[in-house]
């Protein structure tokens, strides 16, 4: 009798509730070759030094985040009337400035981040900063979107958006940050966030999970639970994961605000 081949899904499991390419770029051998953005790593209400050019553009980028403010001396940049119009498509802002002595400015943030800078001006080609907050943020948009389904319908929903390649409406593809503590996983089961969106009051990792051991491992949700983790899907879905092999697993979990309290 011949056996059909079932293809594999994905399977779902519920936890309880608890828990730019610098502006200048280098010519060479008849191509141009850019350098890669500046990653400054930021907490909320930090101070960090950036070298920034004073006879280029420069630009400052928040990922996964969107600059709504730059506060600085007057006269400090030549560009201060200009901060709403620049780098909307990235939520950063274009910098010019002729200072020829380390000034500070603030970036404020549609997410709540509030950084000191202290810009030190230097005759170079012009940069792409980005500064990486280790704190995830929360866009209203996806709050509402969130809000519009019944709780577990918008857990199902939105994995299976992320991984049919959709994102859902006003989530944001951020840098990688909190990602939770599973300590019910195997010795031999490696898992490597990949992936984070920021969304409301949730957000979702995709993990990549590897069986780095000689015998298969059972893979259950349960095996993922941690703070705040609110539901598992693993995808495609087996009961075991064969030595040598990985899959993915997407991890939604509660985001909080950037004071740390979930405002429900």
């Amino acid at each position: 009798m011949k056996r059909k081949n079932n293809p594999r899904k994905p399977r779902i499991g519920f936890m309880p509730l608890a828990v730019f390419i610098a502006l200048g770029a280098v010519m060479g051998s008849g191509s141009v070759q850019a350098a890669d953005p500046v990653k400054v790593p930021v907490s909320p209400d930090a101070q960090v030094q950036i070298a920034l050019s004073n006879t280029d553009p420069n630009m400052v980028v928040v990922p996964g985040d969107r600059i709504v403010a730059i506060d600085s001396a007057q006269g400090v940049f030549l560009n201060a009337n200009d901060y709403g119009q620049t780098g909307r498509a990235n939520g950063g802002v274009v910098l010019m400035t002729k200072q020829d002595k380390p000034f500070t400015f603030y970036v404020r943030t549609e997410g709540g981040l509030t950084v000191s800078i202290v810009g030190v001006p230097q005759k170079r080609e012009g940069r792409i900063v980005q500064l990486l907050s280790d704190t995830p943020v929360r866009h209203r948009e996806a709050q509402t979107w969130e809000r519009s389904h019944p709780y577990v319908t918008t857990l199902v929903d939105l994995q299976r958006a992320l991984l049919n390649g959709r994102v859902p409406q006003g989530f944001v593809a951020s840098p990688v940050v909190k990602v939770p503590r599973f300590d019910g996983l195997p010795n031999d089961v490696k898992a490597n966030a990949e992936q984070m969106w920021s969304g409301g009051g949730l957000r979702v990792y995709r993990l990549n999970v590897r069986n780095t051991g000689k015998t298969s491992v059972y893979l259950a949700e349960r095996l993922f639970s941690g703070e705040g983790v609110r539901s598992v899907m693993i995808a495609p879905y087996g009961d075991n994961l064969m030595p040598a092999t990985q899959t993915s697993v997407y991890v939604t979990v509660d985001n909080p605000t950037l004071g740390g309290q979930n405002d429900g």
